[in-house]
């Protein structure tokens, strides 16, 4: 006896796309509920500051919309023309109409499409970050994708392409006609999400053939820059520490690596589940509904790829890079008001005066080397004792005073002649404020470098 699709198989098709599809958008909404919560307090608002993560949230929104619709459609046993207009008229309001009408598929289309351009868009932004002019393009850009979605969807809509599928027995494609269905499906939806997911992984693997040959190149001119501060570096012996974390002379991409391999992490599980989408749609297209066993998996497979999109892409989202930092800036602050408001003094790291967190302060461990000159003119040398000295800026005191004042003191240095043996205190205070100077250039480099990563990471 052969398979036959009964209407208990229906069900459970339709109920697996429902509840994948109101799990994964109820979990993006908690998400992005975490994610305005941090971005509206100050101590956690600056880390959600980067470009991919802005388009990453209206992707996320999308992705709820979408999984809303999804889960009425697959509740809907028959389709009509009030229920395909209020959803578009929704669309077209985006969420400032409740969800208490009854929604088909053009929303569900829409909402698919705009999905795809935004995570498309995260892609892109990796491939052009640090261009100006896509930055000033992404100020704008939601607005273009949105109408892109709107021009895709609307003709197949006014065509009454979006309704109730015979084959089936689903919100879907409403033609009966394996041509003509397949020919508004290939226009409205295989081909933009075919041609996503090239684009995506052409750029991912772009991005990541980037990383590598960086990190291949910097790592030998890493090398060939410890050599000579070696070679030159024979009097003092200068160590920089920030909290444990990696040494300052690594470059952007590679101190960032971990974090775009992440957002990375979107493009890919986009093209996985367009391709998977995709492919599913055109067999049971090509298939004229279901009539085995294959095309029923293939069936379940397509409404689990189609719900399980918004549950994929909100896990992802939970575990981004910058919004855990900010969780934990926020956590950090709860903590430390916390602590002050029951007196406890083992509270979190101290924060400077603008606010933030202190990461450590730069320390220089000077060597001085005592000489003393005898009668017969030779030179008795002591071991050298290290003088370690923090610098810590004053309050008030910016960067570029206390780089003057240090160039003030070396033209002093270089103005007054030192004679031979005349005095061994003024040779130690000459070496103490050469060693500090070159420690001041080292700090000034490293406040530069901190101010260049945090462009960098606002970029991604």
């Amino acid at each position: 006896m052969g398979f036959v699709f009964t209407s208990e198989d229906n069900h459970v098709s339709n109920m697996l796309w429902a509840v994948t599809s109101g799990v994964g958008s109820g979990i993006c909404f908690l998400v992005l509920s975490i994610i305005a919560i941090s971005m509206l307090h100050p101590a956690s608002k600056h880390q959600l500051d980067r470009v991919s993560f802005r388009i990453m949230i209206y992707a996320l929104l999308a992705n709820m919309i979408f999984g809303i619709a999804s889960t009425i459609n697959a509740l809907q046993t028959a389709g009509g023309f009030s229920c395909a207009f209020f959803m578009w008229l929704l669309m077209v309001l985006f969420i400032r109409v409740v969800f208490r009408i009854a929604l088909n598929g053009l929303l569900s289309q829409l909402t698919l499409e705009l999905s795809t351009f935004f995570l498309f868009c995260i892609a892109l932004n990796l491939q052009c970050v640090g261009a100006s002019t896509w930055r000033e393009w992404t100020d704008d850009g939601e607005i273009l994708r949105v109408l892109a979605a709107l021009a895709i969807t609307i003709p197949p809509y006014a065509s009454r392409q979006y309704g109730w599928d015979p084959l089936n027995e689903a919100c879907w494609y409403t033609s009966d006609m394996t041509s003509v269905r397949l020919r508004w499906q290939v226009g409205t939806q295989v081909f933009w999400s075919l041609s996503c997911a090239l684009g995506e992984i052409v750029m991912f693997f772009t991005v990541l053939t980037y990383m590598l040959r960086h990190q291949v190149l910097h790592g030998k001119a890493v090398r060939s820059r410890s050599r000579s501060i070696g070679t030159r570096s024979r009097a003092a012996s200068i160590s920089t520490t920030t909290n444990g974390k990696v040494p300052q002379t690594m470059g952007h991409a590679q101190m960032y690596q971990s974090v775009i391999a992440r957002i990375s992490l979107y493009p890919l599980a986009s093209l996985i589940i367009n391709t998977l989408t995709v492919a599913s749609d055109l067999y049971q297209t090509t298939s004229n509904g279901v009539k085995t066993e294959t095309d029923y998996r293939i069936l379940l497979l397509n409404d689990f790829c189609y719900g399980g999109r918004p549950l994929v892409y909100a896990l992802l989202a939970a575990t981004d890079p910058s919004l855990v930092r900010a969780l934990q800036s926020l956590w950090r602050h709860v903590r430390g008001r916390k602590d002050d408001t029951t007196g406890d003094s083992s509270g979190p790291a101290t924060t400077s005066a603008r606010g933030g967190t202190s990461h450590g302060q730069i320390t220089v461990h000077i060597e001085l080397n005592e000489v003393r000159r005898l009668d017969d003119g030779t030179e008795v040398g002591s071991p050298p004792a290290p003088n370690p000295i923090a610098l810590k800026r004053m309050p008030g005191e910016s960067t570029t005073d206390s780089i003057h004042e240090d160039s003030e003191l070396k033209n002093e240095d270089s103005d007054d002649s030192l004679p031979g043996g005349d005095s061994r205190a003024a040779r130690l205070e000459h070496l103490q404020r050469a060693q500090i100077g070159r420690a001041m250039e080292l700090r000034q480099g490293t406040i530069e470098r901190k101010q260049e990563r945090k462009e960098f990471k606002k970029q991604i």
